[in-house]
């Protein structure tokens, strides 16, 4: 696996310049960030895919079990971090339209309660609330 370069700035090179010495920034390169969000998108894609797999499995035990006159407990496989990342992709897709409304409507004055609506479904998603 590749690693990722840290690189740290002092304060006199960022920009503007910031005049103390009390802190230093940490920094990855833009193509460096871009590559990790690419392999993290995909491992997301892929555990999606295994839960609703896990989710069909799942039904089809339980079924079975049934047939049978048997019993069958749900045990799905806990994902947060994965559900996290999805979330925040989906409400990413939610601010980009809300950024289009504002650049294709922005002057109308007919936009806001359309962008309020839609600045909560965001808020939602982030949350887990809504999909």
């Amino acid at each position: 696996m590749q690693e990722v370069k840290i690189y740290t700035a002092p304060p006199s090179d960022l920009s503007p310049p910031v005049q103390s010495e009390s802190f230093c920034v940490d920094m990855v390169l833009a193509s460096d960030y871009a590559e990790l969000e690419e392999k993290f998108m995909a491992l997301a894609a892929e555990n999606a895919a295994l839960k609703k797999s896990e989710a069909e499995f799942n039904e089809y035990c339980r079924h079975e079990c049934e047939y049978v006159g048997d019993t069958w407990v749900d045990d799905f496989t806990e994902t947060p971090a994965t559900d996290a990342f999805l979330a925040e992709v989906r409400a990413s897709g939610v601010d980009a339209a809300i950024e289009h409304l504002h650049k294709k409507f922005g002057g109308t004055g007919h936009i806001g309660v359309s962008v309020m609506a839609i600045e909560w479904l965001a808020q939602e998603i982030r949350k887990g609330g809504a999909a």
